[in-house]
């Protein structure tokens, strides 16, 4: 009899509790309030102009004012949907985790790749420098693509370190009276978000004829500042987003004495020195425009004590 009073009267304390609380205006959060999320997408990239120099044996040579192009690709089920291949086209891959919660939204960060592919294009460029002792002062180089190329077409592989701030439309009234229903099922707002990282490159050469192909190498660094708009649906969220800053590539493969295309002659002693010595170096600007899905993981059972959110009494 003891046991059953005591078990009655923590069910009604309970009971209790969680009437009074709604009776003064605090609700459990919804499990949609995740720790973690995971996302994926795919985007569009424009760079600002730049001039690039190539060092290598009898080679000193800067194009100048190159305006590169991104390479995307036409969405195809066999590339996009096959998990062999999804990761050629230009994408964006992040983990983050929510760090704390505020009266507008939450404060997350995160670590990501983002995809990018770079192009030098095939015209007349303007060049200065040397080349096997020819001298160019801003004059006309035919960069012909059967003779010459210059892409990181394998990846300007931008891996960062981001803080991401939401800002919840309709989060800070928390009623029952606005578009946001009482469970939050749907929610949207906006992100805006800073970012550092390190570029890796994998560059594709083409020079007097000649390819040579490069593995994955730390080429640089860069900058990055961000600004999206959001919807979610239970775990899910949507984000279109556009990604603004600036890269520095000053360690990009250019000549080698092997590489992976096997067209390069293989060299060796002194020679091969030189050019597993050479480079290549450019900075630019960039301009990112993408699509990402994520699924919001981490929180189980019942919401903690800290967990509530406010809400207006009711009516």
């Amino acid at each position: 009899m003891l046991l059953l009073s005591c078990t009655a009267s923590a069910l009604h304390a309970q009971t209790g509790s969680r009437a009074m609380g709604q009776a003064i205006g605090w609700v459990d959060t919804p499990k949609a309030e995740a720790k973690w999320y995971v996302h994926w997408g795919y985007h569009r990239a424009q760079y600002g102009q730049t001039d690039i120099r190539f060092v290598g044996p009898g080679i000193d040579l800067t194009l100048h004012d190159i305006q590169a192009t991104d390479m995307p690709a036409a969405f195809d089920p066999k590339v996009h949907l096959n998990p062999a291949a999804f990761t050629i086209p230009q994408f964006n891959a992040r983990v983050g985790r929510r760090v704390r919660d505020g009266r507008r939204g939450a404060l997350w960060i995160s670590a990501g790749w983002d995809h990018l592919k770079y192009k030098v294009p095939h015209a007349i460029h303007l060049a200065s420098g040397t080349v096997n002792g020819v001298q160019y002062d801003r004059s006309a180089f035919d960069w012909a693509w059967r003779d010459f190329n210059f892409e990181h077409s394998d990846g300007l592989n931008f891996i960062r370190i981001a803080l991401e701030r939401d800002v919840e439309f309709g989060r800070a009234a928390r009623t029952r009276q606005t578009w946001d229903t009482a469970n939050r099922k749907f929610r949207w707002g906006m992100q805006g978000a800073a970012s550092l990282g390190m570029v890796l490159c994998a560059t594709d050469v083409r020079w007097e004829g000649v390819r040579t192909k490069h593995y994955w190498h730390i080429s640089g660094s860069g900058a990055s500042a961000s600004v999206g708009m959001w919807f979610q649906w239970g775990r899910f969220r949507a984000l279109a987003r556009v990604q603004g800053g600036g890269i520095s590539v000053g360690n990009s493969r250019f000549l080698a004495s092997s590489d992976l295309s096997g067209e390069t002659p293989v060299v060796e002693g002194v020679a091969a020195a030189q050019l597993d010595a050479s480079r290549a170096r450019h900075a630019m600007t960039f301009l990112e425009r993408g699509v990402t899905l994520a699924y919001l993981f981490g929180r189980g059972g019942a919401a903690g004590t800290d967990e509530r959110v406010r809400i207006a009494p009711s009516r």
